[in-house]
């Protein structure tokens, strides 16, 4: 890197109009918000085939020596790019290119050369040429020679100078030359920002130059390409020759949207010692005399060719400012919301308890939608974050634990077929367990009856589960909800602020709801260690369809047993089977009675579960913590804290009034940027189809190097 002295290039500030200046300064100020980094900014191809004058043609456009001998060929690609910046400098680099070695790319890189005039360009293509090692043996290179001038003057513009195409190969030029050169040229004319400048050298025939047909390639409309014509001079004045360059120049053979231009190149031994006014002057002086004054004026000429292209540049940037203009309003909503957000300055109690007061409103409204199921307000609107919709999720977690409760709520279920012996028990196994339990709790009950102790202390046994799963249920919702005022806090405003309001307020309020909760639920829990109680039909039903199932098992089994054995069968018999089972089971009243109990326990257990699945939602999460979220933080709140508590929450640090001050100059910037954007943004004409040109852009169109920015 060097310090940039005055190279003496004023022929790049042609380049840009007035108008120009002025938008580019906008860009300038944009980007400083983070916008117009990523505008399109032009870049100017100089392509063609060898010998066409294509060197000659971007020195005359800019005033920077490229070589241009005729002995000389452009050999690898050179980028000049002209970068607005506050400090004023020059980066000269080489780019490597995607086939070299590392050891080679780390050479290149290293690759350092200072300009102070415009006679160091010389000596500087002469020592890119010999770091990029090009020799006889190898005669082009896909490495990228890279000037950057930077400056708070300079225009925003890329300048590319490329090898000329080959047409087949020759002694000098191998097969691979000509595959190389074809490659590195369409990676810059395929970029849709690039600006392409097909130069043809009327030396030759027109059918013979393929740079028209790569620029047709890549730009069917020819919404992009500007023809050049060089050494018009060395067409016989009246010939089929000079007749067929003029119909060319008029855009009458082949047509590009931009049209044609026609210069005079001058001999390099004269060109490198003449100044401007005199290469212009002799230029006019041959186009008055040739059979080319035909010509429009504004399409032949250096001078003129520069004015076209201030234009066309000017084009390429409008085009992209309706996008631009999209972005700046994205950004205008943005800091705004970071406005409200931040709210008004606050350095006084009144301010700060104002504050909170307006604050507390919204989130008080919101809540109390979320609470209700109202999801109107754009808050609760789109996908990005469930947690918003607070009676939906709370209902669902509901749901889910009454259905937790069905699945789980019992230490253990009755199913005789079942091989689980920790989960499930065989009906005759529940009956000896409770039997057991009968004969350790036995009291004066007559023999055959159960203890009515036994029912409750079956039921204590059979749904010890409900504690855990209730609390577990009870501790998601509470943190769901937590999570839920989070989302709006910081909907409704800054970080800080919202981490103030959880700490000095709604933390300790919202982990009083939660102990109360649990309080609720030991209360829930407490009703169920007395003896059972209900009043609900059901039970009766339920136990009695208990008992019947359990007696028509039993007869199924034995009239199952008895078709089976494929014997005929009495009704004496039948009914003495009966009389059996009816004596073996007046024979044990211990069971009896506890498969009495057993079924009365599980029809109390379906009731006692029903309410309890309701009881929890209602009593224990739903009053102390869902439907109170609102008053957490009302304006009644605020009123009532104490003006320490207000400081604390609402109390702003220098860092924040630097914010709000920052974001107020931004706003400011951008709302004047989106003024002048939209007063040059170019519309696409109906009909006319503009390329706009993406984002990004591959460095060498291979998806394996890095993705360039051009600014």
């Amino acid at each position: 890197m060097a310090e940039s002295n005055d190279l003496g290039l004023p022929l790049l500030q042609k380049l840009q109009a007035a108008e120009q200046i002025e938008l580019l300064d906008v860009v300038d100020s944009l980007r400083a918000c983070g916008l117009g980094g990523d505008v399109a900014l032009p870049q100017l191809i100089v392509c063609g085939d060898q010998s066409s004058g294509k060197s000659s043609v971007l020195e005359a456009i800019s005033g920077i020596p490229f070589p241009k001998q005729d002995t000389v060929c452009t050999r690898f690609a050179t980028e000049v790019i002209l970068r607005r910046t506050a400090k004023v400098e020059i980066n000269i680099s080489i780019v490597p290119g995607e086939d070299r070695t590392l050891i080679d790319r780390d050479r290149l890189l290293r690759f350092y050369r200072e300009l102070r005039t415009k006679d160091d360009f010389g000596d500087l293509f002469k020592n890119a040429t010999d770091e990029m090692e090009l020799s006889s043996r190898k005669s082009f290179s896909d490495d990228i020679l890279r000037i950057e001038f930077c400056g708070p003057s300079q225009p925003q513009l890329t300048l590319v100078d490329l090898p000329g195409l080959i047409h087949s190969k020759t002694i000098s030029q191998a097969a691979g030359d000509v595959q190389l050169v074809h490659k590195l040229v369409s990676k810059y004319l395929e970029n849709p920002r690039s600006i392409i400048l097909a130069v043809v050298s009327a030396k030759n025939d027109i059918g013979n130059q393929i740079i028209l047909q790569n620029a047709r390639n890549v730009d069917p409309q020819g919404l992009r390409t500007l023809g050049i014509i060089t050494k018009p001079d060395l067409l016989v004045k009246g010939s089929k020759g000079e007749e067929s360059f003029i119909t060319l120049a008029r855009n009458e053979d082949v047509k590009f949207s931009l049209g044609w231009h026609m210069v005079k190149n001058l001999d390099s031994a004269i060109s490198q010692n003449q100044q401007e006014d005199t290469r212009d002057e002799q230029e006019t002086l041959f186009f008055q005399e040739s059979g080319f004054n035909r010509l429009p004026a504004h399409t032949i000429g250096i001078k003129f060719l520069r004015a076209r292209l201030s234009k066309v540049l000017f084009s390429q940037i409008r085009r992209e400012l309706p996008r631009l203009v999209e972005d700046i309003q994205i950004q205008i909503t943005a800091a705004r919301i970071a406005q409200d957000k931040l709210g008004p300055s606050r350095s006084q109690p009144g301010q700060q308890r104002e504050f909170l007061i307006s604050l507390s409103q919204a989130f008080q409204t919101i809540c109390r939608d979320a609470v209700k199921g109202d999801y109107d307000h754009e808050f609760f609107q789109g996908d990005a974050n469930p947690e918003r919709r607070l009676c939906a999720n709370v209902m669902n977690m509901h749901f889910d634990f009454a259905s937790n409760i069905r699945k789980n709520g019992a230490s253990w279920l009755i199913d005789d077929e079942s091989v689980d012996e920790e989960k499930y028990r065989s009906r005759n196994e529940a009956i000896k367990e409770a039997c057991m339990l009968l004969k350790r709790s036995r009291g004066r009950e007559l023999p055959g009856l159960p203890n009515p102790l036994l029912v409750g202390e079956l039921f204590r046994q059979y749904s010890r589960p409900w504690g855990d799963l209730a609390r577990l249920h009870i501790k998601n919702v509470w943190e769901m909800a937590n999570k839920f005022l989070e989302l709006l806090l910081r909907y409704l405003t800054d970080e800080d602020v919202c981490e103030n309001i959880f700490r000095f307020w709604l933390h300790p309020i919202m982990e009083e709801k939660l102990n109360l909760a649990y309080s609720k639920l030991d209360e829930l829990l407490e009703v169920h260690k007395d003896y059972p109680m209900t009043t609900n039909s059901h039970f009766i039903n339920q136990s009695r369809t208990l008992r019947q199932d359990s007696g028509k098992k039993n007869l199924e089994s034995i009239l199952r047993g008895l078709v089976q054995s494929g014997q005929d069968v009495r009704v004496d018999e039948i009914t003495q089977m009966l009389s059996t089972i009816t004596t073996k089971a007046d024979l044990d009243m211990d069971m009896v009675a506890a498969e009495e109990a057993l079924d009365n326990m599980n029809a109390y257990y379906e009731v006692a579960m029903n309410l309890f699945t309701d009881n929890v939602p209602t009593l224990a999460i739903q009053a102390p913590i869902i439907r109170e979220a609102p008053k957490t933080f009302c304006p009644t709140v605020v009123y009532s804290m104490n003006t320490g508590v207000v400081n604390r929450i609402a109390g702003e640090t220098e860092e924040k009034i630097m914010e709000r001050d920052a974001i107020l100059r931004r706003l400011a910037t951008l709302e004047k940027g989106a003024l002048i954007c939209k007063q040059y943004a170019k519309r696409p004409q109906q009909g006319k189809h503009h390329q706009i040109p993406p984002r990004w852009i591959k460095a060498n169109g291979s998806s394996s190097q890095p993705l360039i920015r051009w600014d």
